[in-house]
């Protein structure tokens, strides 16, 4: 991806059929004149009938139209996207279970073993559940065992339970006595579910899932099989140091900055075998994160001041849009005239009021590498000022 904002095939909208309410009303009137042999003023009850029927076709017509525009990969959603992707052996990733430590205990030591089964589960707020990977043995004569543990089912809202959080033993063991996560949980991810932002990365991998079938490493393949490697990786830059040697540098999505796990689990997915070229040495490598702060000043009027700061300041608003756009691509340049098209001309929703001019201190634009990534500093200077007209 680049930064190049020109109109591409994909800015387009396709449609198979004529949806458009007016059209069809032509259509229509057309039709029914034709079959009359005179025209069809208002009023006439025949036009009144063509009218109404055209509340009946224009639904229809758009059913049809998206059932028709499944059969192409940019329309396609949900399961026609998975049989899209079958066709190129490109399954939809599942969902990964948070993993995690649960400490099980007694205060007095008991004198015979204790049997914790697998599968024995536990809480911290009786909605969200891990349970043990393994049988374990609280020997005799011990106050505690350590058991590796998982969610029950994948998805990132197990992650983020800290230290100690996970202590209500929900199957009960004899004689034990407490229960506790002596790490905090963490792996979970969402995989590529049946939403938007799922069917989105689906969507990507099976675009570039034909470059796979090439053993001579192209730049296409190696990004289809590193992003194959976690679903929260939404760019990666393909790059050779040197002759035979390859380095990935992944970026996961809200240009987070992807830990050993991710990078070492790209490197498995595009090092195996049967996907790496004989001769290449693969690496992976974290981007490099450049930081900008943001200074800026911005004019509104009396009127529309309360509305024009929540657009701009409020949440998800304009500094937010700049933030995350700016960090979700690899390379793309800190581009300060974005942040001013943001704050001037809204356009993330509708009727949205924008400042009526602003001055941008910081940041100043800088070219990016596709080896770094903009990140926000966290330093933010903001100030608006209210014209008297």
């Amino acid at each position: 991806m680049s930064d190049n904002l020109s109109t591409n095939i994909y800015d387009e909208d396709i449609d198979l059929l004529e949806t458009n309410a007016s059209t069809v009303l032509d259509i229509v009137l057309t039709a029914l004149e034709r079959f009359v042999s005179e025209p069809l003023y208002p009023g006439d009850e025949r036009r009144i009938f063509g009218e109404a029927l055209v509340g009946v076709l224009v639904p229809l017509y758009n059913s049809m139209n998206d059932a028709a525009r499944q059969v192409m990969l940019r329309f396609a959603r949900g399961q026609v996207l998975d049989e899209l992707g079958a066709r190129t052996g490109t399954e939809r990733l599942e969902a990964k279970k948070a993993t995690t430590v649960l400490r099980f205990s007694v205060t007095t030591p008991r004198s015979t073993n204790i049997i914790i089964p697998k599968w024995t589960k536990a809480t911290a707020d009786g909605s969200l559940y891990f349970a043990t990977d393994e049988t374990a043995v609280l020997q005799a004569g011990t106050y505690s065992v350590d058991v590796p543990a998982s969610a029950t089912e994948g998805g990132s809202k197990f992650n983020g339970y800290g230290v100690g959080a996970i202590s209500t033993l929900t199957d009960l063991v004899a004689y034990i006595e407490a229960v506790t996560n002596i790490e905090a949980t963490a792996g979970g991810d969402d995989g590529e579910p049946y939403t938007t932002a799922g069917d989105d990365h689906y969507r990507e991998r099976i675009r570039l899932s034909p470059a796979k079938l090439s053993t001579a490493g192209p730049v296409g393949g190696y990004s289809y099989y590193a992003k194959s490697a976690d679903p929260r990786i939404c760019d990666v830059s393909v790059i050779s140091k040197s002759p035979g040697c390859v380095t990935l540098i992944p970026l996961l999505e809200g240009g987070a900055i992807p830990n050993e796990s991710v990078l070492a689990a790209v490197v498995a997915a595009v090092g195996a075998d049967d996907v790496r070229p004989l001769t290449d040495k693969v690496y992976a490598e974290a981007p490099e994160a450049v930081e900008y702060d943001i200074e800026l000043t911005y004019y509104t009027t009396q009127a529309d001041e309360a509305q024009v700061i929540s657009n701009i300041e409020g949440a998800g608003g304009a500094i937010d849009q700049f933030k995350a756009w700016q960090s979700a691509e690899l390379g793309r340049a800190i581009n300060p005239d974005y942040l001013r098209k943001l704050i001037l001309s809204p356009d993330w929703g509708d009727s949205l009021l924008g400042a009526t001019r602003v001055v941008i201190t910081s940041p100043d634009y800088e070219e990016l590498t596709r080896q770094e990534v903009a990140k926000f500093s966290g330093t933010a200077k903001i100030s608006h000022v209210v014209e008297r007209r």
